[in-house]
């Protein structure tokens, strides 16, 4: 399994992309109020608990918000993908957006997950496959 402190890394570094994110808002155009909204919500809910993670030293709480977060990121791409293909923050599409967001280990924490379970997670639960989501 991955070490304990390359996943801290990434979670750390999702959090500094994120906080990149929001300092670098100049403003919000209206017409794209849903989709920012939407993807600022999601990130609260993948995000929510990392600090504490982050100065805890047990493995299985870390590897389960890992295992969510990669969940949630890939989640959150498909709903952009599939409902807010032009929206945009900043001039970038908010698909680009979420694609700075790290996902070196999304693989090996689904393998975690399918072990701990015993369950077989399926690529996506979505019904459309989008070859640039896959892992």
């Amino acid at each position: 399994m991955i070490e304990k402190q390359l996943l801290k890394k990434e979670l750390a570094q999702a959090l500094t992309t994120h906080i990149r994110l929001l300092k670098d808002v100049e403003e919000f155009e209206i017409e794209h109020t849903d989709a920012l909204t939407f993807m600022m919500r999601s990130f609260g809910f993948m995000l929510d608990g990392a600090p504490e993670i982050l100065i805890n030293e047990e493995e299985e709480p870390l590897h389960y918000m890992m295992f969510q977060y990669y969940s949630l990121l890939t989640e959150l791409k498909y709903n952009l993908i599939l409902n807010f293909p032009y929206s945009q923050l900043n001039g970038r599409k908010v698909i680009d957006i979420v694609g700075d967001f790290p996902v070196t280990y999304e693989k090996e924490l689904k393998q975690w997950w399918e072990t701990m379970t015993g369950l077989d997670l399926e690529e996506t639960k979505q019904t459309i496959a989008i070859k640039e989501l896959e892992y």
